[in-house]
């Protein structure tokens, strides 16, 4: 695949201070001439497969991602020898649990998990996304990264605390300190968009099931509508939990998927529709 070809998958790519050697972005729904093959309501690059769209379209769509030279529009200088480090892509049935994959090697069939966290080369770490939360993460020194699916339940559930937890595990003897981990915030619902009732209010401000310090930061996330309704700001709620986790460099956000109907999926705005996948991996050094 061209550079010209990677250009119209509309990848976007982070901006945060990693080492070269690793690679991350986010998939678009694609432009008018985008080489995606689903057709609407997943137009035109849905990753998914089981929104409903064919899955002989989906898994060309994964092929075209798995077979481009993400490294052009990457930080490596070079591209990659594809045959010697073709990158291996690991997708996820994901639940809003908090369940984790560790990866040593990719399966074939998804993983039942909400974040992935691999130190393996070429091991793509990936969530799927249509208004929750991407969060990708890699420490400084680049030995390790991971991908969550943080959507309202999984974030007051904890599933940020617990994937940062594992993410610090020791590892060929190595531990990470939370203070030497980069986060990025994917696109998601904006907080103009995202009305919620206020049982999901409750869930993240009720002192009974989560520290008194950290409900208090949760209840400035919320704007009251009136009539028990409330605008959430997920992003603010990902930056609370990844501070309380000791993740203070936070990076991303400021996007929305409702509103940015030809560049995103949306499920709030659309109902049916595909998902994005937000990834991350680690190349040869």
């Amino acid at each position: 695949m061209t550079a010209e070809q990677d250009a119209k998958l509309d990848i976007i790519k982070p901006l945060w201070n990693l080492p070269a050697h690793v690679i991350a972005g986010v998939t678009t729904r694609g432009r008018d001439d985008s080489i995606g093959h689903s057709e609407a309501p997943f137009d035109r690059f849905n990753l998914a497969q089981h929104v409903g769209d064919q899955p002989s379209q989906v898994e060309h769509n994964r092929q075209l991602l798995a077979n481009a030279e993400l490294s052009v529009w990457g930080d490596l200088p070079v591209a990659l020898d594809i045959n010697k480090n073709h990158p291996q892509w690991q997708w996820l049935n994901q639940t809003h649990s908090t369940d984790i994959a560790i990866l040593e090697s990719v399966c074939s069939a998804p993983l039942s998990a909400d974040a992935a966290i691999s130190s393996q080369k070429n091991t793509v770490c990936t969530v799927l996304t249509a208004d929750c939360l991407p969060i990708l993460l890699c420490d400084a020194d680049g030995t390790r990264v991971a991908a969550v699916h943080a959507g309202w339940r999984g974030l007051a559930n904890g599933i940020v605390a617990k994937s940062i937890a594992a993410f610090c595990q020791p590892n060929n003897q190595q531990t990470i300190s939370s203070n030497k981990i980069y986060a990025w915030l994917g696109p998601a619902i904006g907080p103009n968009h995202f009305e919620v009732g206020d049982d999901v209010r409750r869930a993240f401000v009720n002192g009974d099931t989560q520290p008194k310090t950290q409900a208090e930061q949760y209840a400035a996330a919320f704007r009251d509508k009136g009539q028990e309704k409330f605008l959430a700001d997920i992003y603010q709620l990902a930056t609370i939990a990844l501070s309380a986790a000791g993740v203070h460099h936070i990076y991303g956000g400021g996007f929305c998927t409702v509103s940015e109907e030809q560049r995103f999926f949306s499920y709030r705005r659309d109902g049916i529709c595909g998902r994005i996948a937000s990834f991350i991996y680690l190349t040869e050094q």
